[in-house]
């Protein structure tokens, strides 16, 4: 008879000192802000009052002002120490990549954005859950960071934490439809997004993930692809009976199309300037037509950014332009 699975209770927030434990040796620490709850309890189940809020766990609101912020969402069942260690070796890559391209770090912000989908190997369902609640928390976050502003937002998740991101965006691109909001997202880059392919379209089922609204968060996104992927195309196809984005890319073209003609015409009116949605998917797979350089690309769900050469070619994505 086989083991019974249990449902793991995703950890706490990480002490100070617990962050610092990682981040010491890097050329430029980076930040940690998220949505787990203090303590075990809190995280027991998915609450909205806990998780739908941000916290901090070094770093404040003032660590954003005037600076270009580039936040790190880590995907599915990663631990605390798990976000942090990816956090570490995604951030360590990132600011070499930076400065050769002659950009000064001085003037960006480093953050984590931890969130509670640690459930377990079998519970992707229950992290879903904490992945909606978290992207309440995001916004929020983004929000706060308006009365003394940064000079831009770059959003980069893996996995699931475009579950998170998206939702986010989503809240953000409705409140600014009914003008309630004055402020977009610069860039978003989503690395073997653990989301459905049709994430942009209306949702068939109301019990569906889908988030056309994010476009009108966000300036310029780009979809990281790879058929190459083994846990988009295996496990998640198995659980969510679809394919992922980050597996073969968007389902349709037309509708992110369609809204990239929508966000100009609802949202230059509110925001008195002419506004943009673009968006591309890159092909990462080690079959690429469009990508030939081998070092780029993506063979495993872990392999996103493996080399240095990989956060080389995001760095030119997510450069800020106005």
């Amino acid at each position: 008879m086989g083991k019974h699975v249990i449902r793991q209770t995703p950890k706490p927030m990480p002490s100070a000192q617990r962050v610092t434990s990682f981040t010491q040796k890097l050329p430029q620490p980076y930040i940690v802000v998220g949505s787990r709850g203090l303590s075990a309890n809190e995280n027991r189940q998915p609450n909205i009052d806990v998780h739908g809020n941000y916290r901090f766990a070094t770093g404040d609101l003032q660590s954003f002002v005037g600076k270009h912020a580039i936040f790190f969402v880590p995907g599915y069942n990663n631990t605390t120490n798990d976000t942090l260690a990816a956090a570490s070796d995604f951030f360590g890559k990132l600011h070499p990549s930076l400065v050769h391209d002659g950009i000064n770090p001085a003037d960006y912000t480093y953050a984590l954005f931890t969130w509670p989908g640690d459930t377990g190997t079998i519970f992707f369902d229950d992290a879903q859950i904490y992945a909606q609640h978290s992207g309440s928390a995001l916004f929020k976050l983004f929000a706060d960071t308006q009365a003394n502003p940064p000079r831009s937002i770059v959003i980069i998740t893996h996995s699931l934490g475009a579950h998170v991101a998206l939702r986010s965006l989503s809240i953000l691109g409705e409140r600014l439809a009914r003008q309630k909001a004055n402020f977009r997202v610069n860039s978003v880059l989503l690395l073997g997004a653990a989301v459905e392919a049709d994430v942009f379209s209306r949702p068939e089922r109301k019990e569906e993930f889908h988030f056309p609204e994010s476009a009108f968060g966000m300036q310029d996104l780009y979809i990281s692809v790879s058929r190459s992927d083994n846990v988009l195309g295996g496990p998640f196809r198995v659980n969510e009976e679809d394919v992922a984005l980050g597996f073969a890319g968007p389902e349709d073209m037309g509708t992110l199309k369609s809204l990239a003609r929508r966000v100009a015409e609802v949202l230059d009116p509110v925001l008195g300037a002419p506004q943009r949605f673009t968006f591309e998917a890159l092909d990462f797979s080690t079959n690429s037509a469009t990508i030939m350089n081998p070092e780029l690309h993506v063979a495993g769900h872990g392999e996103y950014w493996k080399s240095s050469k990989q956060t080389d070619y995001y760095v030119n994505l997510i450069k800020f332009r106005p």
